[in-house]
């Protein structure tokens, strides 16, 4: 038995050529229709490549082959900038790590799809030129200690920039890395040794000062009582002094009222002279006895002859 093969039939084929692209067109209209937008997303919807509406988060339909869907994220995003080198005012290079996060409003994805398609990119650029303004209006040495006034610098200039340019708002700026040259390193060094000489220094500056006050108040505090004990003794020695003239004028008055009682006893009493010695002798007579010197007598009352006798 033998077969013969007369070759496929036109018909047939455009038979089958049909249901494919009947086929195609039913799979492109089911699966070419929907789409879905996820959260903190926002879809831009365009019709031959220019802008048509936006869609939000959820299912959504478009038309096959006329529209298409990009989408954009409305969550916090961030561009990294890795060991830009830049160069400040004395011409000393520094390696810097900087981050920049940012924000896309819902309001300005149809500004970033007609007019800045690589915004990303646009940011990156922006922020590392600011950052290289930046660094350029200090000397190296002042870099570590302005670190955080240089970060808000270039926080402000970069987000007003932005904000003006692109629609896109940006949030923080974090210098994360800053690799100085070996030279520079050293140099940091030793002025970091010189700060703490510096300081050690003014420290021990104002310790002598305070230990001079000390002495200062200890001796005035010393001299003070030297000058109270000296008053004390010159008040102690006056107050001794007018006891001891007041003492004197006492006695004195006492004598000179003595002698005016004896010279008014005298002038009362012609016997007060002799009564006088009398208390002060002591019964004897004197040893020698001159010529024409009296010799003591005291006077006896005359006695009468005794009776009987």
């Amino acid at each position: 038995m033998h077969f013969r093969y007369d070759g496929a039939n036109p018909r047939t084929i455009a038979r089958y050529g049909a249901l494919a692209a009947g086929a195609l067109v039913v799979l492109s209209l089911l699966f070419g229709t929907g789409y879905t937008i996820d959260q903190k997303n926002v879809g831009v919807v365009s019709r031959f490549g220019a802008f048509s509406r936006t869609a939000g988060p959820g299912l959504h339909f478009k038309l096959p082959w006329v529209e298409s869907v990009v989408e954009y994220s409305t969550a916090t995003q961030q561009v990294a900038i890795q060991k830009s080198e830049v160069f400040t005012a004395d011409n000393q290079g520094v390696n810097v790590t900087m981050l920049v996060q940012f924000n896309v409003p819902d309001g300005d994805v149809q500004n970033l799809y007609e007019h800045v398609p690589f915004y990303e990119q646009r940011i990156y650029t922006l922020a590392n030129d600011r950052m290289k303004s930046a660094f350029g209006r200090r000397q190296v040495s002042d870099v570590p200690s302005a670190r955080s006034l240089i970060e808000s610098e270039i926080k402000a200039d970069v987000a007003a920039q932005a904000l003006k340019l692109y629609g896109i708002e940006v949030s923080e700026v974090q210098i994360t890395d800053l690799d100085y040259t070996e030279a520079f390193r050293h140099a940091i060094d030793m002025m970091t040794r010189a700060k703490a000489e510096v300081t050690r220094s003014e420290q021990l500056r104002q310790q002598a000062v305070i230990d001079a006050e000390r002495q200062q108040i200890a001796a005035q505090a010393n001299a003070n009582a030297a000058v109270a004990a000296a008053e004390g003794e010159a008040r102690s020695i006056r107050a001794k002094s007018e006891a001891e003239a007041a003492a004197t004028r006492v006695k004195g008055e006492a004598e000179a009222d003595a002698i005016r009682a004896q010279a008014a006893a005298l002038g009362a009493s012609p016997n007060y002279v002799t009564y006088t010695q009398a208390r002060r002798w002591d019964g004897r007579l004197p040893a020698t006895i001159l010529g024409s010197q009296p010799v003591p007598m005291m006077t006896m009352p005359v006695m009468g002859p005794m009776n009987g006798h």
